[in-house]
């Protein structure tokens, strides 16, 4: 790209400065690369709010994570419930996103185990379910998404369970 001088011609573009192998840069371009870090950590701080997928069927994970993914959401999914209780404390999910009915331990007995464990009680779970879902919000204190659901249905509900991806404190 060439630059304009004072009266508007074009100037000569000037040649790159690039330092040999163990040559010291100069300091403006030290200065800058410096700067170009400093900036870069500057923006990182905000970190993605972290969504936990729990669901034995694998298409319904992998749509799940693709959606909280596009957000900005940090999505893990995983197919059962034994797996996820014993990966909580690696994974310290924000969110998670429960399915009720699936083989070995299911979502309510996920539940009352998450909910046994001090350090878990506060962590908002949102179950999905094909079946009936009258009173399983009563009974579980959780929000329910009757599957199917929509991408704006899941993401509303997310957002408003934990605000938005990469948001801090909302």
């Amino acid at each position: 790209m060439r630059c304009h001088d004072a009266t508007g011609a074009l100037a000569p573009k000037p040649p790159p400065t690039v330092a040999s192998p163990g040559e010291p840069t100069s300091r403006g371009a030290s200065r800058a690369l410096v700067t170009g870090v400093a900036i870069g950590l500057q923006l990182s701080t905000a970190v993605a709010k972290r969504v936990l997928v729990v669901d034995d069927m694998a298409y319904l994970r992998d749509i799940q994570v693709l959606l909280l993914s596009e957000a900005g959401y940090s999505a893990t999914a995983l197919g059962n419930a034994r797996e996820a209780l014993d990966r909580l404390s690696e994974l310290a999910p924000d969110l998670i996103l429960l399915d009720v009915s699936m083989p070995e331990m299911d979502g309510r007995q996920f539940l009352a185990r998450l909910r046994a464990a001090p350090q878990w009680q506060r962590v908002p779970v949102i179950l999905t379910t094909g079946k009936a879902v009258e009173g399983l919000a009563r009974e579980s204190g959780c929000d329910v998404l009757a599957k199917p659901f929509s991408d704006v249905a899941l993401l509303d509900r997310v957002n408003r369970l934990i605000g938005s991806a990469a948001s801090n404190g909302s």
